[in-house]
C-alpha cells in the first residue's frame, strides 16, 4: 500500500533511461576489468602482456666499431645515466665470464658427439623468463644449471643437424642429458657437469646462475675489467615513446619482438583504460539520473509524504520503501551486467581472439564480482543519502 502511494507519480521514461545507462556503464566497466585480467594470461614470446616491460639493450655495431674507434660496452657512466631516466624502473647489466668455456656431450647420454667454444653470462633472477626450481646453485651442487636461447636449438635442428647429417635433438633430450663443461683461465683448468634446465625466448645468451659466474670469475678469471655490452632494463607502462627516443639518442639496438611487445602493451593499456574511464563516466551519469529520478518521484509525492509523516509514519519507513525498490532494481542491473559481460566475453571476444591465433587463459571472476558488488553498494548508499535528506526536508516544511 505504501509503495503504491509513494510511486503513484513515478516517471517511467526517466527510470528506463537511468536503468539502461547503469546497465551499459556497469557492463562496460566489468568487461574492462575482466579483459585486463584475461590479457594478463596472454603471452607473446613468453612476455606477459601486462607484466614488467623488460627489454635487452645493446649498442649498435658501426663501421667505427669495426676499426676500433668506438666501443659497444656500457661504461659506469652509461649505466648511471640509464638509472636516472624517469621511465626506467630497473637496470641490470649482463655479467660475462672472464675465462674460456668449452662444452661437449657426456658419452652415453644420447647426444651426438660435439665440442664447441662458448661463453657464459648471468643476469639477476628477477629478469629471468624461465622459472625452474633447478636454477638454484651452490658450491655443493651436482651440476651447473644452464638456460639456452630457444633460437639456439632451432639453429641446431634446422641448420647444423641437417647440414651435417646428424639426428635432430628434442628439447626433452637436451634437458635430460648432461653436458661436459671445460673451464680454462688464470693458468688453471677444470671440468664440471652442466644441465640445461630451460630455454629463453627473450635472452639470446647462454645463462648460468649469478653466484656460479662470480665464483668462477674470481677463481679462473684473467683479471680483466669487463664492462657489460648488454643491459637489461625495465620501463614503465605507456613509455614506448621515451624508449624510442633513448634508442635514437644513444644509438641502441633492441630486439624488434621486444619493441613490438612494448607497443602492444601501450596500445592495449590505453584502449582498455579509455574504455574503462568511459564506463565510469556512464556510471556516474546514470547515478545522477537515478538521483534525479528519486527527487522527481519524491517531489510529485510530496503531499503524500507530508501527510504520512503527520499521521505518524516514521521517516525511516518511507526511506526504506524507496530504497527497497531501488535496491531490487540495482540488484537486477548488477546480475544482468555480470551475465552480459560473460556472454560477450565467451560468445564474441574469445572466439574472435581464437580466430586470430591469440590464446587467452582462463581467469577468475572474483575481481569482477567485487567491482559489481562495490558499484551496487555505492549506488544504494548514494540514493539512500539523497532520499533521506529529501524526506526529512519535506517533513520540516
Amino acid at each position: 500500500m505504501l509503495k503504491k502511494l509513494l510511486f503513484a507519480h513515478k516517471s517511467n521514461l526517466q527510470f528506463v533511461f537511468a536503468t539502461l545507462g547503469t546497465l551499459i556503464g556497469l557492463t562496460s566497466l566489468l568487461l574492462s576489468a575482466q579483459l585486463i585480467l584475461d590479457v594478463q594470461s596472454f603471452q607473446s614470446n613468453e612476455e606477459e602482456l601486462f607484466g614488467p616491460n623488460s627489454v635487452v639493450i645493446q649498442k649498435k655495431v658501426t663501421k667505427l666499431t669495426t676499426i676500433g674507434m668506438n666501443s659497444t660496452e656500457f661504461t659506469p657512466e652509461d649505466i648511471k645515466g640509464l638509472e636516472e631516466k624517469e621511465f626506467i624502473t630497473d637496470v641490470a647489466p649482463f655479467q660475462s665470464s672472464d675465462f674460456k668455456v668449452g662444452i661437449s656431450e657426456v658419452e652415453g647420454d644420447g647426444l651426438p658427439h660435439f665440442y664447441a667454444d662458448m661463453f657464459f653470462q648471468a643476469i639477476p633472477d628477477r629478469f629471468m623468463d624461465v622459472k625452474n626450481t633447478e636454477w638454484e646453485w651452490n658450491v655443493n651442487s651436482e651440476y651447473i644449471p644452464i638456460v639456452l636461447p630457444r633460437d639456439f636449438i632451432m639453429i641446431i635442428n634446422y641448420g647444423f643437424a641437417q647440414s651435417q647429417g646428424i639426428n635432430q635433438i628434442s628439447e626433452e633430450l637436451l634437458m635430460a642429458a648432461r653436458l661436459q663443461i671445460y673451464i680454462n683461465g688464470n693458468g688453471q683448468k677444470t671440468t664440471k657437469i652442466g644441465r640445461v634446465v630451460g630455454f629463453s625466448q627473450k635472452i639470446s645468451s647462454i645463462l648460468v646462475p649469478e653466484d656460479f659466474l662470480k665464483i668462477m670469475n674470481k677463481q679462473y678469471g684473467n683479471g680483466n675489467i669487463l664492462n657489460p655490452s648488454r643491459v637489461f632494463i625495465t620501463i614503465k607502462d605507456d613509455s614506448y615513446g621515451e624508449l624510442e627516443e633513448l634508442m635514437e639518442e644513444h644509438n641502441l639496438d633492441i630486439n624488434q619482438s621486444a619493441i613490438d611487445v612494448v607497443k602492444i602493451k601501450t596500445i592495449v593499456a590505453v584502449v582498455i583504460g579509455i574504455f574503462g574511464i568511459a564506463a565510469i563516466l556512464i556510471m556516474l551519469l546514470s547515478l545522477l539520473g537515478f538521483i534525479q529520478y528519486s527527487q522527481l518521484v519524491l517531489s510529485k509525492a510530496s503531499y503524500e509524504i507530508r501527510t504520512l509523516l503527520r499521521i505518524g509514519y516514521a521517516v525511516r519507513s518511507i526511506v526504506k520503501t524507496f530504497i527497497k525498490q531501488l535496491s531490487l532494481t540495482f540488484g537486477i542491473i548488477t546480475i544482468s551486467a555480470i551475465g552480459i559481460m560473460f556472454a560477450v566475453k565467451l560468445l564474441v571476444i574469445n572466439p574472435w581472439l581464437e580466430d586470430h591465433g591469440i590464446s587467452i587463459g582462463a581467469s577468475g571472476i572474483t575481481i569482477s564480482l567485487f567491482i559489481g558488488i562495490i558499484s551496487l553498494v555505492l549506488f544504494i548508499v548514494a540514493n539512500y543519502l539523497n532520499i533521506s535528506r529529501t524526506v526529512k526536508r519535506l517533513g520540516n516544511e
